[in-house]
């Protein structure tokens, strides 16, 4: 669109996210729900064997992880959404380790949990790494600004999204308060009742979008769930679409 309002999605770049699945052979003790971390790698886990009836197990935990930051865009040194499962497993059980040493055992099938001196008897039966390519927007300094409102200039299209204006960022707290405020915005004006407005698009976006033809849309390429945003496991020729 030449739109200034849909122009200004310009401005948000959607990074990679990879998820992390970690099987392990007991019970660990330190984890009994969400926990946000402190590691420069695992920026959320909970163990699903506590927090999820569908993985419920009173003997062994089942960990998942969000590994991120995962590439250069996104603030990574490393650009780990194009490394293997094993790399990605092994960064994430010497993490894992390093936080956590009385529980995870120094495993030689896993360098990284070696290096950190851990004492712990927890090892790995298995794993799965599911990569999201494009997940949410990189929140870099200035970008709030460019998120657009729910209202949009176009009579009787609203957007929903974490990515929209409201006061999370992108996530599924941000998801849910985006589609909530969507909704108001279709009730008020089903109703006739006054709504929160159009945001304002600030005058450099504005300008920049004189003159600008339309492009034809990329659009979707392929029928599996990584082309509707979903994720993928493997990389290369190897991916499977889960």
């Amino acid at each position: 669109s030449t739109l200034p309002f849909f122009r200004q999605l310009n401005e948000l770049e959607g990074i990679p996210v990879i998820n992390v699945h970690l099987w392990f052979d007991r019970k660990l003790n330190s984890l009994d729900g969400l926990c946000f971390s402190r590691s420069p790698l695992l920026s959320v886990y909970a163990d699903m064997s506590t927090c999820c009836a569908e993985y419920a197990s009173d003997d062994k935990s089942m960990l998942e992880l969000v590994f991120a930051p995962c590439s250069p865009a996104a603030g990574s040194d490393v650009n780990w959404i194009a490394k293997s499962d094993e790399e990605i497993v092994d960064a994430s059980l010497g993490e894992l380790a390093r936080l956590f040493p009385s529980e995870i055992a120094r495993d030689p099938n896993w360098p990284a949990t070696a290096a950190q001196g851990s004492t712990g008897k927890a090892t790995l039966l298995k794993h799965a790494v599911v990569r999201v390519p494009r997940s949410v927007y990189a929140a870099t300094p200035g970008r709030n600004k460019y998120r657009p409102s729910q209202e949009t200039p176009v009579p009787n299209f609203v957007l929903a999204g974490d990515f929209t204006s409201q006061k999370f960022l992108g996530s599924m707290e941000g998801a849910v308060l985006g589609g909530k405020l969507a909704a108001e915005v279709i009730v008020d004006q089903a109703a006739a009742t006054s709504t929160r407005g159009v945001k304002a698009v600030l005058p450099e976006v504005a300008a920049a979008a004189v003159g600008v033809s339309e492009r034809e849309p990329v659009g979707v390429r392929g029928a599996y769930p990584i082309a509707f945003g979903g994720g993928q496991q493997g990389v290369g020729a190897k991916c499977l679409h889960p």
